[in-house]
């Protein structure tokens, strides 16, 4: 997993991850997924999924579901790192 994981964060620099506005976005970032790939993805158009990475309480349940299984993670992974900022 560990080597999956240095070759999917090689799409972005550890400076642009530390630079993300939430930890929603460093997420992305770290599995190597841009705004356009994330349209594709969760079936959105592109200033759709914009926002959603401004604003990740806005993202619906079904979007956090394919994104998490396009990653490779839960559902609920992806809830507890839209929450953790909120708290």
């Amino acid at each position: 997993m560990w080597k999956s994981l240095e070759v999917m964060t090689n799409s972005y620099s550890l400076i642009k991850i530390r630079e993300s506005r939430n930890e929603f976005e460093a997420l992305l970032r770290i599995y190597g997924v841009s705004n356009l790939k994330l349209c594709k993805i969760i079936g959105v158009n592109y200033a759709t999924s914009r926002k959603f990475i401004e604003n990740p309480t806005q993202l619906r349940f079904i979007h956090a579901f394919r994104l998490a299984d396009f990653i490779g993670l839960t559902a609920q992974d992806i809830v507890d790192t839209i929450v953790y900022d909120l708290n």
